[in-house]
């Protein structure tokens, strides 16, 4: 095992941006011996670092105010995007014209509602699912086809225009749920309680479009796991003519119903939660296709009745046919589905399957020819192909090699190309590519800058806003043309504070892991470095699928640095199982949760223990949710390497979580109970030895309390001393700004106190 060091942590930085078996045991290496007491560093107090609790617990953190939302109008002249005007967390909407490269405030929420409204549960809940915190004007969304742009706030509907113009569209004490905009720019569509609704925008005319839905029924939104696991956050999809609607209907009646219960105000918070459990039932969904005109609903005849996730919905160009997705339950067959909108019938054109799992597919339609575009898995990479429409006939293989398409950002008929995000460039990087529509096409890199890349393109090929970053490089959204000159920036303020802060960038290391697999972390040293001294370690860990953590992007890291101002070494590690390394990497985890991830760890903990400045007998660990879990592993499993802990959020038994998200890695407890057995973090209670602080919200929806009540009984019947702090009014995202300053202070301060 190895650690190459690929850059020194000598350049300093003074600005920044706001910007989760097998029974295989982790092999104990002897800790490093402690070091004579002269050696012994002593952590510094607060004071040493100029990185304030208040600052590192502020959301967003000093930084880069940097646009969000960034849209297109449709006649491509105007560029649009929501941005803070100071340190709240409060978005305006701005309008950017790229000729003249001058921003102006287009709307702001007082304009569009003078009274604050608090917002449903039905909103508060499909915000968690997105982890959005914003506040102010939070999402619009331009018609593709017409000069009117859509504005949900405070419950209600507006429309604006390119010139800030504002009509409200509704005004009701029940909210509207979801809007969204037609192409054309004709109909509004949305739900309200469970029902879909339109309204004619012309004539203001509203129109209940179903109606009947039972209690624990409802039309037109995605169900928990849809939302949460597989980042469907609609439940409806509407025809590029504003004829049709392609809706779920999801029926929770049999599932399982637990109450997440808080206290929020001085008052009792109670919410009966229907919430699909590991093992246990899922909603009953169903997909229909709405004639707007008539309003009724032909159903979707699946080729079986086989239970299945549904989604990824869209509509031909023409609307004669309506495509979806459909992953079987337990997520190793996926299908792509052309369903004829006049009577249901669904025909599978794409079949793939996978021994340990898959995930929905990109998939992007042609507007000009009855051809599409889609990812699988090609030589253990995701990569890019063309089929047939009608037929799903494999016609061209677009992208091939060891590295992956991560995103499709665009598709350029008119150029023959299409024009994707992805990691050529190396394994930390996002690069954006011209992929030619036909095989074995020279494929060209667009973007030069080290870093991570994104880009939005114009919906004609006329530009595109180039989001990049790197760690050593404040984050730009540079705008450019057709031929990808650049032509203007979005404008992001620095915010002054950051001067004074003296960030410093974390170097990115390489570790030979277990498995012979090349391992990335990141590495942040103390400000000083006493010759002949060694100094504490503290672990940031997430380590679980879905998050690639170790990446050549830009974070203000005000955590990392505080510690290490304080003489505290930072580290982190993306142990397999993590993305962004090819399919055989993140599925080696599959059967083997709370195995593998802390067995790399453990090799990361073991090279960077060699490092003269570190001590290796003085380490820590922190991590929230799936890290949260880690940490628990780290102290349970490994109780010889790890001294002190903070956990926040986590789940302690897999069979405590969802079915979309634990059955995809670890099938389910019926069939597969060892596995899960493996990874009951509270069998593992008896071997805490270090010190913990286990941090959770009463009202976690998404990780229930019960995990963190689990996890207590089993240590309080095994006589193990342990700390606690619990959040009444919180959920999985910790919302309140005076919460998160003192959940900061207490985890520094536990961290720093026992090391």
């Amino acid at each position: 095992m190895r650690i190459r060091w690929i850059q020194g942590s000598s350049l300093l930085l003074t600005l920044a941006l706001g910007c989760a078996t097998s029974q295989a045991e982790v092999k104990e290496t002897p800790p490093a011996p402690p070091p004579a007491d002269s050696a012994r560093t002593r952590i510094l107090p607060p004071e040493a670092s100029p990185i304030s609790f208040e600052q590192m617990s502020r959301n967003p953190p000093p930084g880069v105010r940097f646009p969000r939302g960034v849209q297109y109008a449709p006649n491509g002249k105007l560029i649009t995007y929501l941005q803070a005007e100071g340190k709240d967390p409060v978005l305006t909407l701005y309008a950017f014209d790229p000729a003249t490269r001058e921003a102006k405030v287009l709307l702001r929420g007082d304009d569009l509602a003078k009274s604050s409204t608090t917002i449903s549960r039905e909103e508060e809940l499909r915000r968690e699912r997105q982890r959005m915190m914003a506040q102010g004007i939070t999402t619009y969304r331009w018609a593709e086809r017409a000069p009117v742009m859509l504005i949900p706030f405070a419950g209600d509907i507006f429309l604006g225009a390119e010139g800030g113009a504002v009509t409200r569209l509704t005004e009701t004490p029940e909210p509207e749920i979801d809007p969204q905009i037609c192409a054309t720019g004709e109909r509004v569509v949305f739900v309200r309680g469970s029902e879909l609704y339109v309204i004619d925008v012309a004539s203001r005319r509203e129109t209940k479009l179903t109606r009947g839905a039972p209690e624990g029924v409802t039309r037109g939104q995605s169900d928990f796991n849809g939302q949460e696991e597989f980042d469907e956050y609609s439940g409806y999809w509407i025809s590029a003519r504003c004829d049709k609607i392609a809706y779920l209907e999801v029926d929770e009646r049999e599932v399982g119903t637990y109450p997440v219960l808080g206290f929020r105000g001085g008052k009792v918070d109670l919410m009966m939660q229907r919430y699909p459990a590991t093992g246990a039932k899922n909603p009953k969904v169903r997909a229909g296709i709405l004639d707007v005109k008539t309003q009724k609903t032909t159903w979707v005849k699946w080729p079986n009745e086989d239970e299945r996730y549904l989604g990824r919905f869209r509509f031909s160009p023409d609307g004669k046919a309506l495509y979806a997705q459909t992953l079987s339950r337990d997520q190793k067959r996926l299908s792509l589905a052309r369903i004829d909108p006049a009577s249901g019938e669904a025909r599978e054109l794409i079949v793939e399957t996978q021994p340990t799992w898959i995930d929905f597919a990109n998939m992007r339609l042609l507007e000009k020819s009855p051809r599409l575009l889609w990812t699988r898995n090609i030589g253990g990479h995701l990569h890019l192909e063309m089929r047939d429409a009608v037929t799903g006939a494999a016609i061209a293989e677009l992208t091939s090699g060891d590295w992956d398409v991560v995103g499709v950002n665009a598709v350029d008929e008119e150029r023959g190309r299409v024009l994707v995000t992805a990691t050529r460039a190396g394994p930390l990087e996002r690069q954006l590519y011209a992929v030619p529509l036909v095989e074995g096409g020279e494929i060209r890199r667009l973007t030069e800058e080290r870093g991570v890349h994104n880009a939005l393109v114009e919906r004609e090929g006329r530009g595109l806003v180039d989001f990049h970053a790197a760690r050593d490089r404040l984050p730009r959204a540079v705008v450019r043309g057709a031929d990808g000159a650049a032509i203007a920036e979005l404008p992001a303020p620095v915010d002054p504070e950051l001067a004074a802060l003296s960030l410093r960038v974390p170097e990115i290391i390489e570790v030979r892991g277990p498995s012979g697999d090349t391992l990335y972390g990141s590495l942040l040293k103390p400000r000083t470095i006493e010759p002949g001294r060694r100094y504490p370690v503290v672990v940031m860990i997430y380590g679980g699928p879905g998050s690639q953590t170790v990446i050549d992007s830009w974070s203000p890291k005000l955590l990392w640095n505080h510690l290490a101002d304080r003489g505290v070494v930072v580290f982190q590690l993306d142990n397999r199982g993590t993305p962004g390394r090819g399919v055989a990497f993140e599925t080696a985890l599959y059967d083997h949760v709370n195995d593998i991830e802390l067995t790399d760890q453990i090799a990361g903990l073991d090279e960077l223990a060699k490092l003269p400045f570190v001590d290796g007998s003085r380490v820590g660990i922190h991590g929230a949710s799936y890290g949260g879990s880690m940490t628990l592993l780290a102290l349970l499993k490994a109780p010889e390497r790890f001294k002190v802990g903070v956990a926040v959020s986590p789940v302690t038994d897999a069979r405590l979580y969802d079915t979309g998200y634990q059955e995809r890695y670890m099938g389910t407890p019926e069939k597969n109970l060892k596995v899960y057995e493996a990874a009951n973090l509270t069998k593992l209670a008896p071997n805490l030895r270090g010190k913990l602080l286990l941090i959770h919200g009463m009202m976690d929806e998404n990780v229930h309390f019960q995990n963190a009540a689990a996890l207590i009984d089993a240590l309080v019947e095994a006589d193990k001393t342990f700390d606690l702090l619990v959040l009444p009014g919180e959920r999985h995202v910790t919302r309140s700004p005076k919460a998160r300053q003192n959940v900061t202070r207490r985890i520094v301060d536990y961290l720093t106190e026992n090391l």
